[in-house]
């Protein structure tokens, strides 16, 4: 993972990257990738708790709409095909 950034700075340099993504396998596009998994974690909430704790609250509020655009960013990126071969689908020696 790149440099490690609060959860609002990890949002905001999403967002930029949703409005002029980077191209595939730049450093920028690593940086995309891990601030988008920093960002859709930070979303969630986290549901294992004590009935006596208080309701869990998500890191990063997000409504509908942009949680689903950043999903649907996430999906591609994971849809992608890689430059190298997955482990153990490479070439066997003679």
């Amino acid at each position: 993972m790149t440099d490690r950034v609060d959860n609002a700075a990890a949002l905001a340099e999403v967002l930029e990257f949703l409005a002029d993504p980077p191209a595939p396998g730049t450093p920028e596009d690593v940086r995309f990738g891990d601030r988008l998994r920093q960002v859709l974690s930070a979303s969630l909430v986290d549901d294992a708790v004590d009935e006596d704790d208080p309701v869990p609250k998500p890191e990063l509020m997000l409504d509908d709409d942009l949680r689903g655009k950043l999903a649907a960013a996430a999906e591609q990126r994971s849809n992608r095909p890689s430059d190298e071969p997955p482990e153990g689908n490479g070439p066997s020696p003679g």
